[in-house]
Order: structure tokens, then sequence, then C-alpha cells
């Protein structure tokens, strides 16, 4: 029992494993459908914040930067101090559109909780006619929303030239015609949903909770049946303590009636109460399995002998036997008459009107018992053979017996490496089949 509780254990613990498994890739992967379904919106959120941006401020801002670079000297080292008055120009100019950044994010994100950070930059200007490029490694911001950007995804790209834009005001700016020069702009538009797993958890917390409780639920149920059936287990193990102190009980009384039966004078009393004694003997002595033995091995009259006191003791049952006998090397007849006798008294308990015997003593030894009784129920055929059991149902209720009969049969059999099987036949009744090695 303990060996079939550990497989058991063994099992829940690896279907349960693959059960946690199935749950933990299902809800990764509704994380993961949750994430892109809130970053899709996040990003359409984003787009219209810097469509509404380009609709007010784009015009002016392209025209500024521009003009800060057409400014510049070309005809000498671009200083350092030119670029940061540019980008201080810059930063005043996104500080001052900061606000705006953040009302647009508000009013676009209050239905959806969206917390989104935003920042648009030029990362390039490149001077085609000179062929470099005029900013320094890190690129200008021209707006930004007053949440930082941490883990940026890019939303939008832009490029465009000072062809794009007009040149009528060159001259307002005090720029000559052999100093115009042809400037390539890049820029870029980056977002990120801040709150995004706070957002995400929220959607998937209530099938985090049943699933962690299918799990509990499950374990517990399991602990539940283990209990269980430890608690039977011991009232099993109770049960055959029980009966096994009470066959003990019983060998001194019948010691002791064995003694007073020789005091009886009357025949057919005595026969009687012997016939009852040695019956009650036998089913003390069917509770404890003896290995002992005479160390004689069985022969052809003695099963001869064996079969017709069987066939004298059932008048009413019709027993037929075929039997080939040409050496027995192993089997005792000690051994044999257990065999036999609680076999024949198994079909005859079970409402066995005819019974087949097929003997072979030959290489092996093959025993072979047909009834044409009730049969076994297909659930019950793997427990007969285990000590104290009996088949429940209504039509064994007046059958007598302890469940010993076949246990010590097995037992017996498995002492000469020989195998026993059961079946239910067909039409009716049961089959068992016993085979012995034959040798020595």
């Amino acid at each position: 029992m303990n060996h079939q509780k550990k497989y058991y254990s063994i099992l829940f613990a690896f279907v349960l494993l693959i059960l946690i498994a199935l749950q933990g890739y299902y809800i990764f992967n509704s994380y993961r459908l949750e994430e892109k379904d809130l970053k899709k919106s996040a990003t359409n959120i984003a787009m219209k914040v810097i469509q509404q941006m380009e609709k007010n401020e784009t015009d002016e801002t392209d025209n500024k930067v521009l003009d800060y670079f057409k400014k510049l000297n070309h005809n000498k080292a671009l200083q350092y101090n030119e670029l940061q008055v540019i980008s201080d120009k810059l930063i005043m100019n996104h500080k001052r559109l900061t606000p705006i950044i953040d009302s647009l994010l508000n009013e676009y994100s209050k239905e959806n909780g969206f917390k989104i950070a935003l920042k648009t930059e030029i990362y390039s200007v490149f001077d085609e006619i000179n062929k470099k490029e005029l900013l320094p490694d890190s690129p200008m911001i021209v707006y930004e929303s007053s949440s930082e950007i941490k883990n940026p995804v890019n939303v939008n790209l832009g490029v465009w030239s000072s062809d794009d834009i007009s040149n009528e005001k060159d001259s307002d700016l005090g720029i000559d015609k052999s100093q115009r020069h042809k400037y390539k702009i890049r820029s870029k538009s980056d977002f990120e949903l801040i709150n995004i797993q706070f957002l995400v958890l929220k959607k998937i917390i209530p099938l985090i909770v049943i699933s962690l409780l299918i799990v509990v639920l499950i374990i517990f149920l399991y602990w539940k049946s283990m209990q269980n059936l430890s608690k039977q287990e011991e009232k099993i193990n109770q049960l055959h303590l029980t009966i096994d102190s009470i066959a003990h009980e019983l060998n001194t009384p019948i010691t002791t009636m064995k003694f007073a039966l020789q005091q009886i004078q009357n025949s057919e009393t005595k026969e009687i109460m012997s016939r009852q004694i040695h019956r009650l003997e036998n089913t003390v002595e069917s509770i404890f399995l003896n290995e002992e033995s005479s160390n004689e091995l069985l022969n052809e009259s003695v099963l001869n002998e064996i079969i017709q006191q069987t066939k004298s003791s059932y008048p009413t049952i019709e027993i037929r036997v075929k039997t080939i006998f040409e050496n027995n090397l192993k089997l005792e007849t000690h051994d044999f008459k257990l065999i036999f006798q609680n076999l024949i008294e198994n079909s005859v308990k079970y409402g066995a009107s005819k019974i087949e015997l097929d003997f072979k003593f030959q290489k092996q030894i093959a025993l072979n018992f047909i009834d044409n009784g009730i049969g076994i129920p297909a659930k019950d055929l793997p427990h007969i053979f285990d000590k104290y059991y009996r088949v429940d149902r209504q039509i064994n209720q007046n059958v007598n017996g302890l469940g010993v009969g076949l246990y010590l049969v097995k037992n017996c059999v498995a002492r000469y490496n020989g195998a026993i099987t059961v079946q239910n036949k067909l039409e009716k009744g049961v089959e068992f089949k016993i085979e012995i090695p034959n040798e020595n």
C-alpha cells in the first residue's frame, strides 16, 4: 500500500506540474496579448498628440531650426558656443510646449487610465553642400512631456530639408545667396506607456487568482483523498489484526474440543462433531499461511483419491475431470490439496452446478478449473487475491467465508514460482488457470 501511495503521489506531482506549466503558459500569453493591445492603444494616442502638435507648431518649429543653422558661419569651423546657443533656444522652446503636450496626453488618455511619456527630437542636421553633420553627439529636443521616457518605443520618423521650406526670408536674416546652404534634418518621436505593467496586471489578476484557486483546490482534494485512504488502510489493518487475534484465540478451545471428542460414545454424534471441529480447524488454519509441508510429492494415485473424495463430498455437483499425469517433480500433496480444495469450495459457494477440471503434469504443471457459477464482476477481478477481500454484492450476503481462500492459493502458487490467472467466461462462470514449472 505504501508503494502504491508513493506511486500515486509521484503521478499526482507530475500531473500537477504539467497543469501549473500550462496555466503559467496561458497566463504569460494573456499578459503578452494584453500588453500588445495596450501598446497599440497607447501608440494611437501618441500619434494623435504628435499630429496635433504638428498641426499647431511644426511650421514655426521647422522654420526656427532652419533659421538657427542658416545663421551659422560655415566658412569657418563650427564653434561649440554656436551649437550651445541653438540648443538653448530649442530648450526654451520645448519647455514652452511641455504643458501643451501633457494636456493633450491627459485628454486623450483619461478614458484608458494611461500614463504616457512622449518626446520628439532632432537627431541629425546634415549640411549637404559642405557634406558634414552639424549636430553634436546628443540630439536636440523639440518638445517632450514632463514624464521621463526610460524604455522608448519609436512611433514616428521624419526627414525634411531646407528645400521643403521657403527661402524667401533669407535676405531678412542677412544671409547672402552665396551663404545659402542645403540642410537635411532628421527627427524622431518616441513614447512609453509608463504604467503598462500595472494596467496589464489589473486585467489578468482575476485569471491569476482563478488559476491559483484551481491549483489549491486540486491539492486540497488530493490531500483529503490521501488522508481518507490512510484512514481506510488503518481500519483494514485493524480488522486484519482483529481477525488474526480471534483465530489465535480459537486454537485453545479447538484443542479442548478435540480431547472432549474422545469421550463421546455415540458414533453418529461423534462423527458430526468431528466433521465440524475439522471444519473449524481448517478455517482457523486458513488465516495463517502455513508454509510447512510434509515434503511428500503428489502422485497419480493420491491425485485420483483426492478427486474421488471431492466428488463424494459434493454429490449434487457435476465434476468432470481430465488428467494427463506423466511426472511430478515439484508439487507437494499438501499444497495441491490447499489449491484444489479452495478453488472447488469457491466454485460451489458461488453457484456452480458443473465444474470442469483439466490437469496436466508434463514439462509444466497446468491446473485449470472451470465452473458455471455467477462469475466475478470485472471491477473486482484485480482484488480477489487480496487477503480478506470479498466481492461486495447482494447475492454474496448469504455466502460464508473470510476471503482468504484465493489469497492462500496465490501465495502457494507463488512459492513454486508459478502463476495464476482468472477470467470470466463469455457464457457463465469463471476459469482459473495455474501454471507451475515442473523441474528440480
